[in-house]
């Protein structure tokens, strides 16, 4: 027969090349700090983005309600989110993410929002929410585990084009510690709907 096995000789030699190849695609073990790099330039751009959000958001609504501002120096402290709802029939999800501002001691926590639920009605809506805390424990409380918020009510129509202007909803609270602001930046969306709304302190920013 024609076909024979390689040779001993000849595998040792191919082993010991393949060995050899991995040794030198494997060296540079010194470049662990370097590739850490990234990962912290992109949390400090995303808590950038977030402190540009709030700075934004603040001076939309100080022009549409300027009593706010008053009512948000005398606060505990506030938080700012932007977000996307969507309901399809009797769907309805949102998502979005936001910060937590003391306004005591300065410090900032980073916020994630995420909904799931059932309502009728159907559209989209993109938003930015502004919560005023006028309690401490409730504050504390947000900060440390977040809150699930459940119920809300919506009669929004804002569309696109010259008519962009920022809409002021009555987003509703249902504590009188605590007061919710809304801006929607575009979106039709006619609806009354229900389901829990989770805001949570982003482990991945924090």
């Amino acid at each position: 027969m024609k076909n024979r096995a390689p040779s001993v000789p000849g595998t040792i030699a191919s082993v010991l090349a393949a060995l050899a190849l991995g040794g030198c695609a494997t060296e540079p073990t010194t470049s662990t700090p370097a590739a850490d790099k990234p990962v912290a330039a992109e949390i400090a751009k995303k808590r950038d983005e977030r402190r540009k959000l709030r700075d934004e958001t603040l001076a939309k609504l100080y022009e549409g309600k300027p009593e706010v501002r008053d009512e948000l120096a005398k606060a505990e402290g506030y938080a700012v989110f932007q977000g996307t709802q969507l309901n399809l029939v009797l769907y309805v999800g949102a998502s979005g993410n936001g910060i937590l501002v003391d306004n005591k001691s300065g410090a900032e926590t980073f916020m994630t929002m995420k909904r799931a639920g059932t309502g009728p009605g159907a559209g989209y809506k993109d938003y930015r929410q502004v919560m005023v805390f006028k309690s401490r424990a409730l504050f504390d409380q947000f900060k440390s585990v977040g809150a699930d918020v459940s119920a809300s009510a919506d009669a929004t129509m804002k569309m696109g084009g010259d008519d962009k202007g920022k809409s002021f909803d009555g987003s509703v609270s249902f504590n009188p510690q605590l007061s919710v602001y809304q801006i929607t930046d575009r979106g039709l969306l006619l609806q009354a709907n229900w389901g829990g709304v989770a805001y949570l302190p982003d482990s991945d920013l924090n």
